[in-house]
């Protein structure tokens, strides 16, 4: 076809292409040109090239800051800024890693948990935490490219968020249960009052206990509620620690022990010169017993200093000094309920459930649960279920029934259980364990137990519990039931003074040891190891018992 139309001869003349192409590619060579004119021009696919690299730059540096705060900057113009927010990192890890391993690892990480070391941490996971997500977005901003379409801004700033929440989550975290541990704390630790003026206190340096033998600490066991009147001991167990070998000697005393000696330091002295007897105008059996003393310290508030928080604690406090000869230093109260919840909380305890052959029931069913006695008799369907012999994983119920049950059995097997349960405790505390479930310990902690332990002297006791583990755990049992109600108490302190002056049994097995002791033998508990008298088998190692 022609190209010529119109014109001369009736042809005018047709472009064989679009103008408007021509034009286009006019310009684009003469942009081109003009590119290349220049010096150190790129071409487009360069610039995409150096716009990538830029880019994996950025997320680079971004994700360095993530591994320590501001180190990305350390490859950007703001190099003097980060080599500031590293410094004081590594300058915070320094200081925290010499208070930790001062004294040993276990009495340097009590000290974080004191008054101070708490603040101190609180400090540090608030801070530390704003620091590291500071260094992480000043990465960002620094690398991010002027020239950037959105899409690649949007990108990177996205990822930045990423890694922020990758280090507050974590940080908040941590500052939470700082702010639960330090809640806890303050309900849980109490200011010690004593009459003693010469109480076991520890002193400072690596060695606190360097000056104190011995540490005698009650253990309150309190069933406390609104079907009780005031507040009546469940347990009393106390436990004497040698502050050098780690020994601990076990003495549990019955709740239904009279005439218990009241030391002339106590109030309640000057109304029971000869020994507690009952209350004015009681009439009941419990009277008169070791589980009304706190009652009555309560009820003669007048009698005690105006500075005593607790008159029924001091009294009981005194009245178990009377009956041990050992001078209580410290006190630790945990509601037995809360027992129940705090041993849910750590994930269960092993114990190797014995058989009573002195048992009212069938010894082969177990330890019972419930279980109700009128005039002698255990009442039809009060019993709602059994613990059944064997070495076993208990619950926080069944644990709170295994060491409380006594309708089968009485005060002298469950003292053995109860002691058994200790000893369980301290050998099986898995650290991994508490932290998983921390929140949920400090908040039963914090509400049901009550220790007049100093926090600042958490180092010192975390040493001794350390202690405790390679130490040997000695039981006396000073129950008779045939002397119950009038004990030879010279005889009692004997008894107590032979077992806290033992020398240390390398040989013998202690509370880490004494779990795969328990699991070997489940065997039934003999009448010579399960009721002893103050004079028959009367000290015995607790993890033989078990």
């Amino acid at each position: 076809m022609t190209g010529n139309v119109g014109g001369v001869g009736g042809r005018r003349h047709v472009p064989d292409h679009d103008p408007d192409e021509t034009i286009i590619a006019t310009r684009r060579e003469l942009v081109r040109r003009q590119a290349a004119a220049r010096p150190g021009a790129r071409s487009r696919q360069e610039v995409r090239t150096a716009r990538a690299r830029d880019v994996r730059r950025a997320l680079g540096l971004t994700a360095l800051s993530v591994l320590l705060p501001g180190l990305g900057l350390l490859w950007t113009k703001r190099k003097m800024i980060g080599l500031a927010m590293v410094g004081v990192t590594v300058i915070g890890a320094i200081c925290l890693g010499i208070i930790v391993s001062s004294g040993g690892l276990i009495h340097g990480t009590a000290q974080l948990l004191t008054k101070k070391g708490l603040v101190l941490l609180l400090f540090c996971t608030i801070g530390g935490g704003l620091l590291w997500i500071a260094g992480i977005v000043l990465t960002a901003l620094t690398t991010t490219g002027r020239r950037w379409p959105d899409q690649t801004r949007w990108m990177h700033r996205i990822f930045a968020t990423i890694m922020c929440l990758v280090v507050a989550a974590p940080a908040a975290y941590a500052a939470h249960d700082v702010w639960i541990t330090r809640n806890a704390f303050n309900n849980i630790f109490h200011d010690r009052y004593t009459t003693n003026t010469d109480a076991a206190t520890p002193g400072g340096g690596s060695d606190p206990w360097a000056d104190v033998p011995r540490v005698n600490i009650l253990l309150f066991g309190s069933d406390a509620g609104a079907d009780r009147i005031k507040q009546r001991p469940d347990s009393l167990i106390v436990a004497s620690v040698d502050t050098k070998t780690g020994d601990t000697v076990l003495v549990s005393v019955p709740r239904n022990m009279g005439h218990a000696p009241i030391p002339k330091s106590d109030p309640l002295h000057k109304l029971y010169p000869d020994g507690f007897t009952k209350l004015p105008g009681q009439t009941d059996n419990a009277a008169g017993l070791m589980e009304s003393i706190w009652q009555a310290g309560d009820d003669h508030k007048d009698l005690f200093p105006k500075d005593d928080p607790q008159p029924g604690l001091t009294a009981t406090r005194d009245a178990v000094t009377g009956i041990t000869g050992l001078k209580i230093d410290y006190t630790a109260t945990i509601d037995l309920k809360g027992f129940e919840q705090l041993v849910n909380a750590m994930g269960g305890v092993y114990v190797n459930v014995k058989a009573d052959p002195n048992s009212n029931t069938d010894p082969k069913l177990g330890i019972p649960i419930g279980g109700r006695i009128i005039n002698g008799v255990i009442q039809p369907g009060s019993i709602t279920g059994y613990i059944k012999p064997g070495y076993q994983k208990l619950n926080g119920h069944d644990a709170l029934w295994y060491s409380r049950s006594r309708v089968a059995s009485g005060d002298d097997e469950r003292m053995r259980r109860q002691r058994c349960m200790i000893n369980s405790l301290v050998s099986q505390v898995n650290p991994f364990q508490m932290v998983k479930k921390f929140p949920s310990i400090m908040q039963v902690a914090s509400d049901n137990i009550r220790i007049d332990i100093s926090q600042d002297d958490l180092p010192a006791f975390a040493t001794l519990a350390q202690k405790m583990k390679s130490g040997n755990m000695r039981s006396v049992n000073i129950s008779n039931p045939q002397s119950n109600n009038n004990p030879d108490y010279a005889k009692i302190h004997a008894l107590v003074k032979k077992a806290v002056t033992a020398k240390h049994n390398k040989k013998a097995p202690t509370p880490k040891k004494s779990t795969q002791s328990a699991s070997s033998s489940s065997s039934p508990t003999t009448p010579s190891s399960s009721s002893s008298s103050t004079t028959a088998n009367a000290i015995s190692n607790t993890a033989d018992s078990c």
